[in-house]
């Protein structure tokens, strides 16, 4: 029964957003009591933080998975816009603004995997991307991989799309563009530009 509320409370917290998805929601629509919750969850925070850490654990699945089957850190990078079209089709752009304001233990869990697991990861590729001189030798990998970061968190916060047309993906993508022609060498970019165009 647990696994039947995290699952259903993850649909529903990604698709509309934390605030406005009550434990009371999420028991009418599993068809429950609210008391059957309460019984795997003592409160929403807990509920939220679970959430989370489920989500968690599965992204690091499937950043495993992509570094080993990647050709090289450019295929590994446009790949991985491939893994966030899939989450970011599922999630409520405001997700993370709202659990950033209401829940600051699970924010705080998602932030120690942003530095701990992705930022590494990011100034791994970095390196890698440097040695195979895909990437400029000059840059400064700890503030490129800070950059890219707060690249992707600005995108979260719903101020940023006030006056966007934009989809929340397409703005990821357009970013991650003009991320990548900013540290790419000449062959860096060939490299790139003949993946862009066999996609």
């Amino acid at each position: 029964m647990k696994c039947r509320i995290l699952e259903k409370g993850t649909e529903l917290y990604f698709r509309y957003g934390v605030r406005s998805v009550t434990m009371d929601t999420i028991a009418t629509e599993l068809g429950i009591s609210k008391k059957t919750i309460y019984q795997h969850f003592p409160d929403k925070d807990a509920m939220v933080y679970q959430v989370l850490e489920s989500f968690i654990q599965n992204d690091q699945c499937k950043w495993e998975e992509l570094s080993k089957s990647s050709k090289d850190v450019i295929h590994k990078t446009l790949q991985s816009l491939e893994i966030m079209k899939t989450t970011l089709s599922e999630m409520n752009p405001r997700l993370m603004f709202e659990v950033k304001k209401y829940f600051p233990k699970a924010y705080d869990l998602f932030t120690k995997y942003k530095e701990d697991c992705i930022m590494n990861s990011l100034k791994v590729d970095l390196k890698t991307g440097i040695e195979q001189g895909y990437f400029r030798p000059e840059i400064e990998i700890e503030l490129i991989a800070r950059l890219r970061m707060g690249e992707v968190d600005l995108s979260f916060d719903p101020n940023f799309y006030t006056h966007s047309k934009l989809s929340f993906f397409d703005t990821q993508q357009i970013l991650l563009d003009h991320f990548m022609r900013g540290i790419l060498t000449e062959k860096g970019l060939s490299l790139y530009l003949s993946y862009q165009n066999n996609n």
